[in-house]
């Protein structure tokens, strides 16, 4: 199955911490966060490369209307930004305990936009996370608890399932949701992964199969909608972090990855790298935030 996926483009962009790559199909460009580095990157297919200074670490975000705007998860909270008039427009701050930040997240197909938290056990912190859903109005609402690393967050093409992991856990699960009132059911497992293989960021295709990025396994795994292994995918870096389809018919698969806390002796000059591959199977939209500016 692997020769089914061509490596096209690598971009040795040495990143810190690498993340929530995205794909905007409208201006056809890509997107991605250094998290650690407090940086955006867009590169588009023509080769044009640009960096964007954030104003904290940017650990995950999402499209709106205007192309202009992101709704982002910073480190301590929501905001709306504009990166290339470094504007802010904070929606709420969250008052997380020392240690605990934001991490992944993502637009659900309604609009909503919903971040999880991650818990930096170097900073000995004790406390645990939440994954949190940002109301229209701007309020939080907490969807479940005692998270320590918040990842894989996506949803099914009929919305009615959403897809979660808490990485040191080793496993991704499921809820039901209700696409109306932005509520999940109780969580199931959906896949464990191997001893050495963390769930990163994820992603839906036009199949309703799963992409998983498995840091610390050098693979990126496909799965059914049942949860049956369809392929895995041997990346060049030993941290994939994210994955996301591109391209102007979303027939491209986008891998960030990282080279934090990897020893300098296991370090190549792809960790830390973005990787494209040409595929012969397709994404979905990113869906666009219709949280209104004047939330803000």
């Amino acid at each position: 199955m692997n020769n089914e996926l061509i490596l096209a483009h690598q971009l040795l962009v040495n990143n810190t911490l690498g993340e929530g790559v995205i794909w905007d199909h409208r201006t056809q460009r890509l997107y991605w966060t250094d998290i650690l580095q407090n940086k955006l990157y867009c590169w588009d297919f023509d080769g044009n490369l640009q960096r964007y200074p954030c104003p904290e670490a940017l650990a995950s975000f999402g499209f709106t209307d205007d192309p202009q705007w992101l709704i982002c998860a910073f480190a301590s909270g929501f905001a709306f930004f504009n990166p290339r008039h470094q504007e802010v427009r904070w929606l709420n701050q969250l008052n997380l305990p020392i240690g605990v930040r934001l991490n992944d997240g993502r637009v659900d197909r309604q609009g909503r936009f919903w971040a999880g938290s991650l818990v930096d056990k170097t900073q000995n912190a004790q406390d645990s996370g939440s994954l949190y859903r940002l109301n229209f109005d701007a309020s939080i609402s907490e969807q479940t608890r005692d998270v320590h690393i918040a990842n894989s967050l996506c949803w099914s093409i009929d919305s009615k399932k959403v897809y979660f992991a808490d990485s040191p856990k080793r496993c991704i699960q499921t809820a039901s949701f209700d696409a109306t009132s932005g509520n999940i059911g109780p969580f199931q497992d959906f896949v464990h992964t191997d001893r050495s293989a963390f769930p990163d960021g994820a992603c839906i295709d036009s199949e309703g199969c799963l992409w998983s990025a498995q840091w610390g396994s050098a693979t990126v795994k496909r799965y059914s909608p049942q949860g049956s292994l369809l392929l895995t995918l041997t990346v060049p870096c030993k941290q994939p972090s994210c994955v996301s389809f591109a391209g102007e018919n979303l027939q491209y698969l986008c891998v960030t990855s990282a080279w934090q806390d990897l020893k300098e002796t296991q370090i190549s000059q792809y960790d830390g790298g973005l990787f494209i591959y040409k595929t012969p199977y397709t994404g979905l939209p990113e869906a666009l935030c219709k949280m209104p500016m004047s939330a803000a």
